[in-house]
């Protein structure tokens, strides 16, 4: 009986709870379609190409317009922001959410309107502004004009007055690309392979992680290679890899359509990009247990992102600056200096006092009972020397005193600024 109760308790809870939550799945009933593009044709073409290009010297300031359209059939009041680009997973041109800083492109732009509203089937031309710093590196630059748009739709619950509303955020962008001239150079590694699951009805999906070592963007197409142990080759699955941006990293999926049995495997991957340039990564172990991997795919973290050098540039230091601050460090390693010899004089004085202790014992072994009478109060028995913890207040006082000097050196000279030319 109490069973029964309580399986009929716990199918009534979950009843009720997802009769609760089932208004909150809902759907906008409105056709929204918004989009953005370049307005007008660059460098001689006939039609606007699908994303902004522009090849700027450091320090160029020009202006260009983007085309806002609302394909929709309901009134919208759009955001407009810049953002920086950030590579996509397997490939492509995504963007930073509104004030999230990945590559800094991002402050290159500047747009005359940050809001409008617009009219189904109204479209408009909005300029903007791109400033490319003076001191801008070669190599292609990339960020984007996103639109930002937020409608929402809700549903009530059923014998209830409660109402329940979902925001539905969309977002579009357009990519603007801008090549500094001066050295490009392509570059493509892969850091890594694993397995990160596998399903009966789609198979085997593996993870490749590449980072872009260059100053351009790259495509790349290979293969993926999975062997035994013993090296044997067991299946070759060719992939193929979009776009991947200037100094980002990204990772791309690769499915093989068989499950792998329980055991050990090596993949290896190589990708062609850059006319003919290859990049090869081989003998990463995966081990199958109970049909999935011991050690899945950690989410690939991208190296910070530093402007590329172009070859024979030379990295000076800043001048008008007063030079590291050596001063107060040297002293504390003069202090610490002081302190192990000080330290180190008092185990050696300990050592020489516990041997001529041993010394003394035997020695006295050797007398009559009468010659190891206990001296009287205030007399020091025969042979018997103070060395103790004289010498070691001794030996403090001597490193101190080897110290001094070399701090009252420190502190007038090591501070001194650095010569500048």
């Amino acid at each position: 009986m109490t069973r029964n109760l309580l399986v009929a308790l716990a199918v009534l809870t979950a009843f009720t709870l997802g009769f609760l939550a089932w208004p909150r799945i809902v759907q906008a009933e409105e056709n929204v379609s918004f989009g953005i593009k370049p307005a007008k044709a660059h460098d001689g073409n006939s039609n606007p190409p699908s994303y902004f290009s522009h090849t700027l010297a450091p320090g160029t300031l020009m202006i260009d317009e983007a085309l806002i359209m609302n394909r929709g059939d309901v009134p919208l009041t759009l955001q407009l922001y810049a953002a920086d680009a950030i590579t996509a997973v397997n490939g492509g041109t995504g963007f930073a959410n509104d004030g999230e800083e990945k590559n800094g492109v991002a402050r290159w732009l500047s747009v005359s309107v940050a809001e409008l509203s617009l009219q189904p089937g109204e479209e408009r031309m909005v300029p903007f502004t791109i400033k490319v710093p003076p001191d801008a590196s070669p190599g292609q630059h990339t960020a984007g004009l996103v639109l930002e748009a937020v409608t929402t739709g809700g549903a009530s619950t059923v014998g209830s007055d409660a109402r329940f509303t979902v925001n539905i955020v969309r977002r579009a962008g357009v990519a603007v690309l801008i090549d500094v001239p001066g050295t490009h150079l392509a570059g493509l590694e892969i850091t890594g392979i694993c397995l990160r699951q596998q399903d009966s009805n789609v198979g085997a999906t593996f993870q490749v992680a590449v980072r872009n070592t260059g100053n351009v963007y790259v495509r790349g197409q290979g293969s993926l290679v999975i062997s035994d142990r013993e090296g044997m080759k067991l299946a070759s699955i060719p992939v193929e890899m979009d776009a991947v941006l200037a100094g980002d990293a990204t990772h791309f999926q690769v499915t093989h359509p068989v499950l792998l049995p329980d055991g050990s495997y090596l993949l290896s991957a190589a990708l062609d990009y850059a006319e003919g340039t290859r990049t090869v990564l081989a003998g990463a172990e995966v081990k199958v247990k109970h049909g999935q991997p011991e050690v899945g795919c950690s989410p690939p973290k991208a190296e910070p992102q530093e402007p590329p050098v172009a070859l024979g540039a030379t990295l000076l230091p800043t001048e008008g600056g007063d030079g590291p601050p050596i001063g107060r460090y040297a002293i504390y390693a003069a202090c610490s200096a002081a302190l192990i010899a000080a330290a180190a004089a008092a185990i050696l004085v300990r050592r020489t006092r516990a041997r001529r202790s041993r010394e003394r014992v035997q020695r006295d072994s050797a007398v009559s009972e009468e010659a190891r009478i206990k001296p009287k109060h205030g007399q020091p028995r025969a042979g018997y020397r103070p060395t103790g913890r004289y010498n070691v207040y001794a030996a403090s006082l001597a490193a101190l005193v080897v110290a001094a000097p070399a701090v009252l050196l420190v502190r007038r000279f090591g501070t001194r600024r650095p010569h500048r030319r």
